[in-house]
């Protein structure tokens, strides 16, 4: 009978708590919403050098004067790398009223020409990053040729690249052209019109070749026209000037 006595004091209390929940969650909204205790007054837009701030903000969905809490980081982030030109990007809320978005923006690495000769922008990545222009600039390796459709061939000129970076006597500034053939595989033309054929595949052990015959070259005092790393043992040189053609052997 004692439980039975009970039982409407403890349901009187759970209507009570579940009214003060009600309460505190309706005051809290009203507080969050209309008195703007977490509104947006700050978009803070940082490392962005190309790509203009509005753009991000546009992107991102973020307004000044809306509440920050009604919005994720991870869905906005994602909506911002939507732009090729984005690496990475972080959203940081800094409450109460303060969003911090922090860009890291992909380089250009080379250019690509399009079946119809227009010149695109391309990362490190093989991301297509937008048209070239005289603004950003035209003075990088160009990419060339049917090859580029096939990923494995593409990733290897890629690579070629990339080594150059760090080659003390076929440096990235030196590559005018990268030719990529179904047929022939990659080849590679120099600003002092160099020819150097790589064909595909051992693209490090190849490049490791071109370097020795390079350096050994410039030893003897010669320069080389023509460079042919294709075959696995042998790298064939033409020079300019009256050299004969040399083979050159590994080691």
């Amino acid at each position: 009978m004692k439980d039975n006595k009970r039982f409407p004091y403890r349901k009187a209390i759970l209507i009570f708590s579940a009214l003060f929940v009600v309460a505190v969650l309706a005051v809290s909204s009203y507080v969050t919403l209309h008195l703007g205790m977490f509104t947006v007054e700050e978009v803070d837009i940082k490392g962005n050098k190309r790509i203009v701030g509005r753009e991000i903000l546009k992107r991102s969905g973020l307004r000044e004067g809306e509440s920050s809490i009604f919005f994720f980081e991870k869905q906005v982030e994602d909506e911002i790398k939507k732009n090729p030109w984005i690496k990475n990007v972080s959203v940081q809320k800094e409450f109460p009223k303060k969003v911090t978005v922090t860009i890291e923006e992909e380089d250009v690495y080379c250019i690509m020409l399009s079946e119809s000769g227009k010149p695109l922008y391309m990362s490190r990545t093989g991301r297509m990053l937008g048209t070239g222009n005289f603004d950003l600039g035209l003075d990088f390796p160009v990419l060339i040729g049917d090859g580029i459709r096939d990923p494995k061939l593409l990733e290897e000129a890629l690579e070629i690249l990339e080594l150059s970076k760090n080659s003390a006597v076929l440096k990235w500034d030196d590559i005018s052209e990268v030719q990529l053939s179904s047929v022939y595989g990659i080849t590679v033309f120099t600003n002092d019109n160099r020819r150097i054929e790589f064909d595909r595949n051992d693209i490090v052990v190849k490049w490791d070749k071109v370097e020795r015959i390079i350096k050994y070259s410039n030893s003897l005092g010669l320069e080389e026209s023509y460079i042919n790393v294709s075959s696995g043992s042998m790298g064939v040189v033409d020079f300019k000037g009256p050299a004969a053609k040399a083979g050159a052997q590994d080691g």
